[in-house]
């Protein structure tokens, strides 16, 4: 009995550790906040858990959540791009104006296949400057972005794209589930879209987590040097993200396109300050090093829930932004606190 109980007591032991973990976490955090918030919102309007408005909300936050990912792989190798809302959108437009141009009817599929490398290509371009010039990618996201705005208007125009081919209209109407509204006047529906983020978020997650990839992101985003040293190809990882940033940002904007059936080149200009935020509140640093796939979804979900219960509490959408602010330095604040407080407690409280 003393041999089993003292085989038990390290099990026991490491279960304790896993669950302190886990309550520590920035992700359990989160989801208790969205627990709390849906609780408050439901009370003060039961249409808030109703399943059309889950629907409808999963449905805005689709195109966030893609976004997302790309924002995540960034900030994980310690940068901040503000670029992917434009690579959404021109990749996006420009894939439109090609298919308007040679009258394509076809598959949707096609409109995501031609927006995609666009993407990728724009993306490399952020990681040429990173790469070899070591500018900021703040700096460099900034001006691509600008660049890439232009160059769409200058080149493609400035009207909204409402002639998509016949087989994105077909996507954009597609449902996985449909279901009556609560006042009894039409439906909702459960958008395919929502598939489209849910693999990508996988093969974010294993890319990040099983990777050898991903483990040299992470490296990079917590000490550059080292990893380096260490004998990561810094150029060639920096590279990869870029690109992979760049094609998630396409396939947001395609998705944003098909959603709402235009392509427009300044449709989620302006996007970028919550995409951000919700990656920050999932747990990321700015400075790189720290940042998961679920922290991020979760810290959408949050954004999102907080966006949809102003208008539903009937507040003015004009507040969302400041919601968003107000999440946003709170999402920040508390990590930079809770890290204070352990280099104190390090220090013996000093």
């Amino acid at each position: 009995m003393s041999a089993v109980t003292e085989t038990a007591k390290p099990v026991t032991s490491a279960r304790r550790r896993t669950a302190k973990r886990i309550l520590r976490s920035n992700e359990f955090t989160i989801a208790v906040a969205i627990i709390v918030v849906s609780i408050v919102i439901t009370a003060i309007n039961p249409a808030f858990l109703s399943v059309s408005n889950i629907f409808d909300l999963l449905r805005l936050l689709t195109v966030t959540g893609i976004l997302s990912l790309g924002v995540l792989l960034v900030m994980i190798s310690g940068g901040v791009d503000v670029s992917f809302p434009a690579i959404a959108n021109v990749s996006s437009f420009a894939a439109a104006t090609m298919l308007l141009a040679a009258q394509f009817n076809g598959s949707g599929i096609v409109f995501y296949l031609i927006a995609t490398p666009i993407g990728i290509v724009l993306g490399l371009l952020n990681g040429f400057f990173v790469a070899r010039f070591r500018v900021p990618t703040l700096i460099v996201t900034l001006g691509t972005s600008s660049l890439f705005y232009g160059a769409a208007l200058f080149f493609l125009g400035g009207q909204s794209i409402f002639t998509l081919p016949a087989g994105t209209i077909e996507f954009s109407q597609a449902s996985l589930i449909t279901v009556p509204n609560p006042s009894g006047t039409g439906t909702t529906s459960l958008h395919p879209a929502v598939l489209i983020l849910a693999v990508l978020a996988v093969l974010v997650w294993l890319l990040l987590n099983h990777t050898t990839l991903g483990r040299q992101i992470y490296a990079l985003g917590g000490n550059p040097t080292v990893a380096e040293r260490s004998g990561v190809n810094v150029h060639r990882v920096q590279y990869i993200i870029y690109a992979t940033v760049g094609g998630l940002a396409a396939i947001g904007g395609v998705t944003y396109a098909t959603l709402y059936r235009n392509a427009n080149p300044v449709g989620l200009q302006g996007g970028e300050l919550a995409v951000i935020a919700a990656v920050v509140l999932g747990g990321a640093l700015i400075t790189g090093g720290r940042g998961t796939v679920i922290g991020s979804l979760l810290g959408v979900l949050l954004i999102g829930i907080v966006q949809n219960s102003l208008v539903l509490v009937g507040l003015p959408a004009t507040w969302q932004q400041v919601a968003v602010g107000i999440v946003l330095i709170i999402g920040t604040g508390v990590p930079a606190l809770r890290a204070l407080r352990q280099r104190r407690a390090a220090n013996g409280g000093s």
